[in-house]
């Protein structure tokens, strides 16, 4: 399909053939400001700005609003799954089991800080998206089984990156699931899927992926430095 042509979306033809007829809205009033300032940046040469009053929105005091939890630095023990990608099937495409285990192991601790009560009075809506339909099913296998989620159900969704287009939610999960020794990330190649996904949060965007793999494509490994640069642990 892509080499038939399909790869450039309508939108970009007409900004190809008739640039007078595009205007870029650029203003956001979805994301805290570090969620939004990669993708302004890398897509949009830095244009887009973020409302004022939405410059610093966030669930919790002295938090990190964009986090990547790196895979590669975590040991498993023997009886827990690894973080390696698994091929599941051509249609539903790679899994990575300890992967989906740590992030909603990551979910459940976010959850306590901010509190049973609150996310329910204030319905502190969650996404966890995976590009790979076989992690986005394990994922909802996962979720049903634990307790802890029971109360959360109506507010927690896992779908894949297409399946968040258009939507958003207070805190977005990614799970990158791939890993592997020599830098393949498949579909991951496709950017505006991922300009998708990261611009899904509004509040708390945490990304769960093996650092040593996805970096060795330019995107990620920016996408990493500015990470560690508005963490400050550069």
């Amino acid at each position: 399909a892509l080499k038939a042509g399909l790869g450039k979306t309508l939108m970009e033809r007409i900004v190809e053939n008739k640039p007078e007829a595009v205007t870029l809205l650029k203003t956001q009033y979805r994301m805290n400001e570090n969620i939004m300032r990669f993708s302004s940046d890398y897509f949009y040469h830095g244009e887009v700005e973020t409302a004022p009053q939405i410059k610093y929105r966030g669930i919790l005091d002295y938090d990190d609003p964009i986090v990547w939890i790196n895979t590669s630095e975590i040991e498993t023990e023997p009886d827990e799954p690894d973080f390696k990608e698994q091929f599941v099937h051509e249609k539903f495409g790679r899994i990575n089991r300890g992967e989906a285990d740590l992030t909603l192991q990551k979910l459940e601790e976010y959850c306590k800080k901010i509190g049973k009560q609150r996310i329910l009075e204030e319905k502190i809506d969650v996404g966890i998206i995976s590009p790979y339909r076989a992690q986005v099913q394990y994922l909802r296998k996962l979720l049903h089984k634990k307790e802890f989620f029971k109360p959360y159900q109506k507010l927690i969704s896992v779908n894949t990156v297409d399946g968040f287009q258009g939507q958003e939610r207070d805190i977005i999960l990614i799970s990158m699931v791939r890993a592997n020794d020599n830098g393949q990330i498949g579909f991951l190649r496709d950017l505006r899927r991922m300009n998708v996904a990261i611009t899904r949060a509004r509040m708390k965007l945490i990304i769960l992926g093996n650092a040593e793999t996805m970096t060795k494509h330019p995107f990620y490994k920016q996408l990493w430095d500015y990470i560690q640069k508005v963490n400050n642990k550069e």
